[in-house]
């Protein structure tokens, strides 16, 4: 899948899980997603606001391989086990580093467990 779509995934969402909007920041949080063939951005926060350009304050990069983005977006490792094992570099704030952990593992889109009873 490509990471433009799994972005779009994950901003989808975003805006149906009412339950992150009070952890979301009120001035916008732009997140660059880059890998070697593609870049995708969004905005996170509370209220959009288009057309304005981002203050480089709130902007959050994270970059790695196209396979290291897609396990972090899939929701199959964390933000911070790819830092640890040097698959993704982040630059930016720490504190929108620690926002974009928690709003990625709360918006982890569901596996589906098939049951069988008997």
């Amino acid at each position: 899948m490509e990471m433009r779509e799994l972005v779009g995934q994950f901003m989808e969402r975003m805006q149906t899980l009412r339950h992150l909007l009070p952890i979301l920041p009120d001035e916008q949080l732009y997140v660059r997603f880059e890998s070697e063939e593609e870049t995708a951005m969004v905005a996170l926060g509370k209220e959009l606001t288009a057309g304005r350009e981002p203050d480089e304050r709130n902007v959050l990069t994270v970059r790695g391989s196209k396979k290291a983005l897609c396990s972090l977006l899939g929701g199959e490792l964390k933000l911070q086990q790819l830092v640890r094992l040097r698959e993704v570099h982040v630059s930016g704030s720490f504190r929108h580093l620690l926002l974009l952990e928690s709003l990625l593992h709360l918006a982890k889109p569901y596996r589906h467990v098939g049951w069988n009873f008997y």
